[in-house]
């Protein structure tokens, strides 16, 4: 059977409907509020969900009600370290003219919260691992008064035990920084925890640095010792803006070897065999705006809900599947919200 055929039969019996939030108008008036802006450098994933937060926030009436000042926006870069970012941090936490500051990515939500005046409030967004990374005292606790995160409990882990789900793989690769945050980006801990748990090994090498030539070092090094499945993680080397991306799928994909990407669809359509789907983030951004526009009203943020309960849903790319010889069964195919025929590579890639 063709695989435009499968999907047809599949859309018609509503197997691989996506469903969408309906935004939720709120009566915004009243005086106006600042908001400063912290990460560690560019990344894709940050851009949309800044951006899906502020759409959410244009949708609830406060677009008009928040600034976002230029002299409090801060993307020192991942060259620098962390000594910027916790000097970008601290100038943050000294302002009096910030009603709420955003820290976007693990290695802004740790320098903000080094550096926290225990009045600003602080929003994490794009975090890796909260709580794994110590920055709240459990799922339903942040532990500190004038902070509040995002989380999706067992999300990370669930991708590992998903991936094993379907491709059924022997032995994973893991390339990762031997950092704290590197580490984290790879979701090592919980692919540990589930090895143990499923009974497959893992093969890990540890990254010099992040550049293209250096992951495609690694992943060869992991090719040769006998990998049949890699973890796509979220480290620059696998950002399409700042990495040629597209070889290190492409030698995945000559030695058949099964690939999840953490940061989902863009990946998948890119050339992974599969991932969570991230192709839309009107739900995060609605989950975020709603926190931030609580904490603006008085709310404390401490005492919001940190726990996003959303469903996962899962891309494949057929494709690769065909490329690797790995035939998705029936079941499989009903079970995955997003299907891509075929690799399509993003428009404005970095190709070096």
């Amino acid at each position: 059977m063709r695989i435009g055929s499968i999907i047809k039969k599949l859309l018609a019996a509503g197997l691989l409907s996506l469903f969408f939030a309906v935004p939720v108008q709120v009566q915004a008036s009243g005086e106006t509020f600042k908001v400063g802006y912290l990460e560690g450098g560019d990344y894709w994933l940050f851009d949309r969900t800044l951006q899906a937060t502020k759409n959410a926030l244009k949708e609830q009436g406060w677009h008009d009600r928040i600034e976002f000042p230029e002299s409090a926006y801060f993307s020192p870069g991942w060259d620098k370290g962390e000594a910027v970012w916790n000097e970008k941090a601290n100038e943050l936490m000294q302002r009096k003219d910030l009603d709420l500051v955003i820290g976007m990515g693990t290695d802004a939500t740790k320098a903000l919260l080094k550096n926290n005046n225990h009045k600003t409030p602080i929003l994490g967004m794009g975090v890796s691992d909260a709580l794994k990374s110590g920055f709240i005292k459990n799922e339903n606790d942040s532990g500190i008064d004038n902070f509040t995160v995002r989380i999706v409990p067992g999300r990370y882990k669930r991708m590992f035990e998903i991936f094993h789900q379907v491709v059924g793989f022997d032995n994973l690769g893991l390339i990762y920084p031997d950092t704290e945050s590197g580490r984290k980006y790879t979701n090592l801990e919980s692919a540990r925890e589930v090895a143990k748990e499923k009974g497959f090994e893992i093969t890990e090498h540890v990254l010099q640095n992040e550049k293209t030539g250096e992951c495609l070092e690694g992943i060869k090094e992991l090719e040769k010792r006998g990998i049949d499945a890699f973890f796509v993680p979220s480290l620059l080397c696998f950002d399409w803006d700042k990495s040629d991306v597209n070889r290190l799928f492409e030698s995945l994909r000559e030695k058949n070897i099964a690939t999840f990407a953490r940061n989902g669809s863009q990946d998948v359509r890119a050339g992974a065999l599969m991932g969570f789907s991230t192709i839309d983030f009107s739900k995060r951004g609605t989950f975020l705006a709603d926190k931030m526009t609580k904490i603006l009203q008085g709310e404390k943020p401490r005492s919001l809900v940190m726990k996003d309960d959303a469903i996962p849903k899962i891309s494949l790319n057929i494709q690769v599947a065909q490329e690797i010889g790995f035939d998705p069964s029936f079941e499989i195919l009903a079970a995955t919200d997003e299907i891509y025929e075929e690799i399509v590579l993003p428009k404005d890639r970095h190709n070096e």
